[in-house]
């Protein structure tokens, strides 16, 4: 059966209330006497999972020197630190929750060329989204419904609100192609639905793999691969339109125009990622209570 759908946090008249009911939520997840609470980061982290994710935890495991494990709805367990130092290909191939939610996602109009190596988004926990979208290309199909995109037809996800958020990500662009139909090109044709394959030159799942994730117009937006490492891309970023970025961004999608490793046609749902962006700059966001699934191990 179908996840529900994510919640979508309201945005507050007061945001400068955030801070305090940050603050009010870190102190109370303590976790029992015999164990270290958890940090500050770390509940933040794993409130913003649970919120953006409703049910795909069902237990955060505390240990006496206060690490935790977070247990999946399929059983798999992920340590929210490994405490692992890695190379930046050992963050991209084996990242622990901490990794993949520490690099800050930008939201809005881009203004720099970002820093060597500064993907956020690239990191990604692979064991959490074959849980979230299937374990397998059958799995991941039969969790899959059609979904117009300006007259293309795709499958997309519908585990955990996938689906739905990129439909509201369609409308979004289907009200700012009418009103500029110069924007149709930036966005058509565009490449979606379950396509089960690595990464080009890794061996890690692409998000396309589980259905969660668009291409618009490949043909017209470059990537990183294509060009010379290093290429400075400040301008072609800048020149893709501010509003189709903005219009994905509002449902939960981030944008690889804002890696370093520039991908301009790619599209992905992480709604954890956005939320993360939107406390970051201020936002008063109602996050899920974890304290029930918090406990105590030895």
């Amino acid at each position: 059966m179908p996840a529900p759908n994510v919640r979508r946090p309201a945005m507050s008249i007061r945001p400068s209330r955030a801070f305090w009911l940050a603050a009010l939520l870190f102190a109370a997840l303590a976790v029992p006497a015999s164990a270290q609470p958890l940090s500050a980061k770390a509940a933040r982290d794993l409130a913003v999972l649970a919120t953006a994710y409703p049910g795909l935890m069902t237990a955060t495991e505390v240990d006496p020197a206060g690490r935790a494990t977070v247990v999946l709805n399929d059983g798999t367990r992920l340590a929210y630190d490994d405490g692992r130092a890695k190379s930046p290909e050992e963050l991209l191939d084996h990242p622990d929750i901490k990794d993949m939610l520490a690099e800050p996602y930008p939201l809005g109009p881009v203004t720099a060329e970002p820093a060597q190596g500064f993907s956020p988004g690239r990191r990604r926990v692979e064991p959490m989204f074959l849980a979230l979208y299937g374990h397998d290309k059958q799995q991941v199909t039969a969790n899959c419904r059609p979904v117009s995109f300006l007259g293309q037809t795709m499958a997309f996800n519908t585990r955990y609100g996938a689906a739905d958020a990129f439909a509201r990500a369609t409308a979004r662009l289907d009200r700012l192609v009418a009103a500029d139909p110069s924007l149709r090109r930036h966005l058509l044709p565009a490449s979606g639905g379950v396509v089960w394959r690595v990464i080009a030159g890794t061996r890690r799942l692409s998000v396309h793999a589980f259905a969660a994730a668009v291409d618009v117009s490949p043909k017209g937006n470059p990537y990183w691969r294509n060009l010379p490492r290093g290429t400075n891309m400040l301008a072609t970023r800048q020149a893709f339109p501010v509003a189709i970025v903005t219009a994905f961004e509002a449902e939960g999608f981030i944008w690889g125009g804002k890696w370093s490793e520039f991908d301009l046609m790619h599209f992905e749902y992480r709604p954890e990622l956005i939320l993360l962006a939107r406390l970051a700059r201020g936002e008063n966001l109602p996050l899920a209570d974890i304290r029930g699934l918090v406990k105590a191990v030895r």
